[in-house]
């Protein structure tokens, strides 16, 4: 693809807890719609933007989503699994699976966002803004309960907790994450403890405005949202 970017993470080691008792037999990622996982959806979506390789770090039922993922192979993808016995959160899982990366620029996606962004578009405008990382925004409509963020008009975030828009949970990271994220092996935030510090350092993270259907699946309720939007032809599931 032009935007140059092949590697993606797809965060996958949540516990679910919102959505017990689903996930307390069964890891988010493979939760079923529509006559597949959700976890099918994300890795073609990840395809279709011209990733090769996703690095998935797994924890609570580990081995059900790499049993079901294996290698990547039917999705065209390579799949790489990178462990955690002790769950390290957003942040603290993306410093683990930094040796994967090396100092290359690559796309994170939570598994359960649900969302036709164009990764290819954010990416470049990655490229273009030399930002350090680009969130994939949107913005906030009355009702909603994701953290605000707060945008610049020159489309850098200012800052967390206040504004008029929120992440989506898919970005573009480059290597000054890992700089600023704390050491190996520790849980953290990527909001709390990367994103925040590379702002306070002066980093650039950037933004990219999406305006399409997005549905994070972390609660029964968007759950089923989720299940009756794809039944009524507002959102293409990939399976």
């Amino acid at each position: 693809m032009a935007h140059g970017i092949e590697s993606a993470m797809l965060l996958a080691a949540g516990l679910g807890t919102r959505l017990r008792p689903l996930t307390l037999t069964t890891p988010k990622p493979l939760l079923p719609l529509d006559g597949g996982l959700l976890i099918d959806h994300q890795l073609r979506y990840l395809a279709g933007a011209g990733i090769k390789r996703v690095v998935v770090n797994l924890h609570h039922l580990g081995r059900m989503i790499r049993d079901h993922a294996g290698d990547g192979g039917r999705y065209g993808l390579e799949i790489l699994y990178s462990e955690e016995p002790k769950i390290l959160g957003t942040g603290g899982g993306i410093k683990a699976a930094a040796r994967f990366f090396g100092r290359a620029p690559f796309v994170v996606l939570n598994a359960d966002g649900l969302t036709a962004a164009d990764i290819a578009a954010a990416a470049e405008s990655h490229s273009r803004s030399g930002a350090d990382a680009t969130l994939v925004v949107k913005r906030l409509d009355d009702g909603d309960s994701y953290t605000p963020l707060s945008v610049a008009e020159d489309g850098s975030v200012e800052s967390f907790g206040r504004g008029d828009h929120f992440f989506t949970g898919l970005s573009i990271m480059g290597p000054a994450i890992f700089d600023a994220l704390p050491a190996a092996g520790r849980e953290a935030c990527l909001i709390e403890d990367g994103l925040k510090v590379l702002i306070e350092r002066k980093g650039k993270t950037g933004s990219h405005l999406y305006e399409g259907y997005f549905n994070d699946l972390g609660t029964p309720e968007r759950y089923e949202r989720a299940k009756q939007d794809i039944a009524d032809g507002k959102f293409r599931l990939l399976i």
